[in-house]
């Protein structure tokens, strides 16, 4: 159930928003048309999730079973056939669900990306509020303000979104892309033709923790900036066209020296695809590569595929993943996930699933980490 309030009846709007993500390129696509009246929407999710690890670093809690709740939503001002104005914003937090939600999983096992990366603050907090505004018949896009980066770029149509698909952060995006968190920034996207997008942003490098502002540690040598071109074509697979995302992302990430005083910088890049090869099964790959001074892995890859209704199971997806990177502490870290997913009854909008992962690095030799995680949005 999505709960919408109607204001300021002479303006003309719509919005539409999924959950987990504020309107991105793809609502502006599938605008729903015109309804003559300015629109709020509020649309809560909430998840539940455990995990086991065989394997810990010493001293550390080898179960965590965390609670996630989200709203999400959009005050559209207008939408017109030329553009659209709104205000997106996300509100999201921690509760524990069985154990302490901290130290996370990750720390458990020593990964610098998140095992469970739906965690986020303990406290409920505002964590993203920005403007965005496309125009040139929602040929372009303007976003400013506290914002996501992870949002917008080096996405992917199946390992992306860590409630419906792959858990660990490690394949939501790439390990040598040190996206910040939520901070104030800015971005612009235009289409350059029928199945091509440009990208630019930048974002406060160093943004602190979720309830913060977005502002903390701004300045003009703590800037993360980036660039991505995206390609949509659909080859023609096993007799068939398939759709397919082709994305080349460049970034620079300045930052405060880690090791000293003053300020450090440095560039790296990712090719990030999805590709649907039948009906039901969707293949995706990340090669990632970074200047080792500004990210945990100065090369890295991932890749595997997702399963819509494996087996004729309705209302069902599986996927397999798995990722190998070059750690900048030293050493290598290989990453692995398969999970289930399916909706509890035909008519509901609870999910459920378990999720299988494993880990191993230098200093943990395999670690199985053994989870289930369910999700209801109403």
């Amino acid at each position: 159930m999505k709960i919408t309030l109607f204001l300021f009846p002479c303006l003309f709007c719509c919005s539409f928003v999924n959950a987990q993500e504020v309107p991105d390129h793809a609502f502006h696509i599938r605008r729903l048309g015109h309804n003559h009246r300015a629109h709020l929407t509020f649309e809560p999710l909430v998840t539940w999730t455990y995990q086991h690890a065989t394997k810990v670093l010493d001293g550390m809690p080898h179960t965590r079973a965390v609670g996630y709740y989200d709203v999400a939503g959009a005050l559209t001002l207008w939408n017109t056939d030329d553009g659209l104005g709104q205000v997106a914003y996300q509100m999201q937090g921690n509760v524990a669900g069985g154990t302490s939600s901290t130290p996370p999983m990750a720390g458990s096992v020593g990964n610098p990306m998140a095992m469970n990366n739906i965690l986020t603050s303990e406290s409920f907090s505002l964590s993203d509020v920005y403007w965005q505004q496309s125009f040139g018949n929602h040929g372009a896009r303007l976003r400013v303000g506290k914002l996501h980066v992870a949002t917008y770029f080096d996405t992917n149509q199946i390992a992306h979104d860590p409630v419906s698909g792959f858990m660990a952060g490690n394949f939501n995006q790439s390990i040598t892309n040190p996206m910040p968190g939520h901070g104030f920034g800015v971005n612009l996207e235009f289409d350059v033709s029928e199945g091509a997008l440009l990208r630019f942003g930048t974002a406060n490098a160093e943004p602190g923790n979720v309830n913060s502002s977005g502002f903390e540690g701004l300045s003009l040598e703590h800037l993360y900036t980036s660039a991505e071109l995206v390609l949509s074509r659909t080859p023609v697979v096993g007799g068939e066209e398939r759709e397919g995302h082709y994305r080349f992302l460049v970034w620079n990430n300045g930052k405060s020296n880690p090791a000293g005083s003053g300020n450090i910088a440095g560039w790296g890049g990712v090719l990030n695809l999805d590709q649907e090869i039948s009906d039901n099964v969707t293949i995706f790959g990340r090669l990632g590569w970074g200047e080792s001074s500004v990210t945990v892995s100065d090369f890295g890859y991932s890749f595997g595929f997702q399963i819509n209704e494996p087996f004729g199971f309705k209302n069902s997806s599986t996927g397999f993943a798995y990722q190998y990177a070059d750690l900048t502490t030293g050493g290598t870290q290989k990453v692995g996930e398969w999970f289930y997913r399916t909706k509890w009854q035909e008519d509901s909008s609870l999910y459920i699933g378990p999720v299988i992962q494993y880990y191993e690095d230098d200093s943990l030799n395999g670690s199985v980490i053994f989870g289930f995680r369910t999700s209801y949005s109403f």
